[in-house]
């Protein structure tokens, strides 16, 4: 599990915590939001979804490939989440998860075999493939920065 799994204090704004107060997913609530979501979208609409994210993920993990001066994958991933990570060190790698934040994306800091390392899941309904180019130019833009 990563950082941002990580238990807050009592004393915390994030305190009491809501994403514990929804409705319980039991059987058959899991059941009827997946068949909601079916109904909506149908089992095409579905299907592209989940194939634009693992495209716009796969193109990723390439551009990465690519620039291993710059960039490393600590770990093969598949679907919609990149793991990343600068070559330069764990304090860059930090610095480039503040920066891209700091910039609005929802990147998720990790550890991974205790390296730092940034999780980049790809899926969201609003994400497009100009985003996730612009995500790649600022860290490539970053990375030749520091």
């Amino acid at each position: 599990s990563g950082v941002f799994m990580a238990e807050v204090g009592e004393t915390s704004i994030y305190n009491p915590e809501f994403k514990d107060w929804s409705v319980p997913l039991g059987r058959r609530f899991r059941a009827l939001r997946i068949w909601m979501v079916f109904e909506y979208f149908g089992t095409s609409g579905v299907r592209a979804y989940i194939q634009q994210a693992i495209d716009q993920a796969s193109w990723l993990r390439s551009k990465i490939e690519e620039t291993p001066e710059l960039f490393e994958q600590p770990v093969q991933t598949k679907f919609g989440l990149v793991c990343v990570r600068s070559v330069k060190g764990e304090e860059t790698t930090q610095n480039l998860a503040k920066h891209l934040s700091d910039l609005g994306y929802g990147i998720a800091p990790s550890k991974i075999c205790g390296k730092d390392a940034l999780r980049i899941a790809l899926g969201a309904a609003a994400t497009t493939q100009a985003h996730v180019e612009q995500l790649w130019k600022d860290m490539v833009a970053f990375a030749k920065q520091n």
